[in-house]
């Protein structure tokens, strides 16, 4: 079908999420027989044992096996007193390849050792396997853009919840965004942060290119600055502790971009999404530009929220992320842009670089802001290394949210978030006057992505622990999710 609405549904996204996968959308993975476990164990065994713990799923059951044993993995003496059930996360410190190597008989001998060496083979068998849009089963719909729009999908045969941006490619070419199509798929497979969402796997078949990416159902920091607007009361603004978090979640997640080489270049409300645990990630990496080889002289991204040397095309490498942060930072106190009025008087406005408070901002957040949106790129507080020396900051504890510790100021309510229902969903068709040439064909033919980092968390060790493989199996609760071993 050309419209994007097939398969929308309209119930509450917390209860579709929890529910799951029924009986009849599960397909049975790709487990390898006797013969090839067999295989993998003795491959695994012969190399060194660190190796078994350097991914996502290695951690977890080395660290799940060590729960269980009572033991302390970053000691290589007796083992200590831990306890917990076989599914509890294991705090000790990274062990070396000695302390592994005293527990390994006994580790080779455990269901953990064979969970590790089954799901390997199953992330050798989805690496090689073809990437299409029938892995997944789509539920509904989370959003829209320009020519696309973000559903809900399980993947069918680990059951994880995944979100789906599935773009028009003739819509795509008739708007001249394929450039910004590609940049995205680009800078999503390289980057690996918790503060930016990730990229899974991408496709594409005749009519769509999607990218299937970390599921972020809490909605965007846009709408939740709408559910705190009151009629009579007005904006209710961010408490200090709420701001410090966002702030510090959008700098660590510009930090990794820039890591990268790369200028994100449209930070905004609307572009940071949350989960439901209120925990938040950036978003939307299509007007992200290369700054690897140099400075770059381009106006791009949302008015209002632009620099001054954006707006002039001044050379710039990363520079003008942190002026969007202060931007950022002030409209989520007060819902206002500090810039404001017609296109010309923004700009203006923005390259004047004076910043009226009149929303009751504590003056220690003001200063904050004018250090970020200061004019004279050399003095601008820029770089994660510099908010943390700021007086904003002080006694901020970013080492717990670096680690992924921190547990959110808010939680969304994820059956509030504001997704499109399908009849706004059905008018994303592709234009029957627009072709796909050879031409575009050549630029999309390295598109099709596969992530084996991310699967090992986001779907094996999701699997594991929905279907209660460490406890036993047999079950793994909704949507018959227990049902296809």
């Amino acid at each position: 079908m050309d419209a994007l609405a097939s398969g929308v549904q309209d119930m509450g996204l917390a209860q579709l999420i929890q529910g799951g996968l029924a009986k009849n959308q599960m397909v049975k993975p790709a487990f390898p027989d006797p013969a090839a476990l067999d295989a993998k164990k003795g491959s695994v065994g012969g190399g060194a044992k660190m190796a078994t713990y350097s991914g996502e799923l290695g951690k977890f059951l080395w660290n799940a096996y060590a729960t269980e044993r009572g033991i302390d993995l970053s000691k290589s003496g007796m083992p200590t007193a831990v306890t917990g059930s076989a599914e509890a996360t294991y705090t000790g410190g990274a062990p070396t390849e000695d302390t592994l190597g005293s527990y390994w008989d006994d580790f080779s001998a455990s269901k953990f050792f064979d969970l590790y060496c089954k799901y390997m083979c199953l992330k050798e068998a989805t690496a090689a396997a073809p990437i299409t849009p029938k892995l997944w089963e789509e539920m509904r719909a989370l959003g829209k853009g320009a020519f696309g729009a973000v559903f809900l999908v399980f993947k069918k045969d680990t059951a994880a919840p995944m979100a789906v941006k599935k773009m028009k490619k003739k819509i795509g070419k008739q708007n001249k965004m394929l450039k910004d199509i590609l940049i995205e798929r680009e800078v999503l497979s390289k980057v690996n942060s918790r503060f930016c969402v990730g990229l899974n796997y991408a496709w594409q078949n005749d009519e769509d290119v999607a990218l299937v990416i970390t599921l972020m159902p809490g909605g965007d920091l846009e709408y939740f600055m709408k559910t705190r607007e009151d009629k009579k009361t007005g904006y209710k603004a961010l408490e200090k502790p709420l701001m410090q978090f966002y702030i510090a979640s959008m700098a660590l997640g510009l930090q990794a971009v820039h890591g990268m080489g790369y200028v994100y270049r449209d930070l905004k409300p609307m572009n940071v999404l949350m989960d439901d645990k209120g925990q938040v990630r950036l978003s939307d990496m299509g007007l992200t530009a290369d700054i690897s080889k140099g400075a770059i002289k381009q106006c791009s991204g949302t008015r209002g929220y632009w620099s001054p040397e954006t707006i002039k095309k001044e050379a710039y490498s990363t520079e003008p992320d942190w002026w969007s942060l202060g931007v950022t930072a002030f409209v989520l106190f007060c819902h206002k842009l500090p810039f404001f009025g017609s296109d010309e008087e923004k700009d203006a406005m923005t390259v004047a670089g004076v910043i009226e408070y009149k929303h009751d901002e504590p003056a220690e957040l003001q200063k904050f802001i004018t250090d970020l949106c200061t004019v004279d790129m050399g003095a601008r507080c820029k770089g994660v290394d510099g908010l943390k020396a700021h007086p904003y900051f002080a006694g901020y504890d970013w080492a717990s949210l670096e680690q992924g510790k921190m547990e959110a100021p808010f939680a969304p309510n994820v059956n509030d978030i504001n997704a499109p229902d399908a009849k706004e969903i059905a008018g994303f068709v592709a234009p029957k006057d627009v072709t796909w040439d050879d031409a575009e064909k050549q630029l999309f033919s390295s598109w099709d992505f596969f992530n084996p980092v991310m699967w090992e968390m986001d779907e094996a060790v999701y699997r594991i622990k929905k279907m209660k493989e460490l406890s036993g199996g047999g079950g793994g609760g909704g949507g018959g999710c227990c049902t296809i071993a």
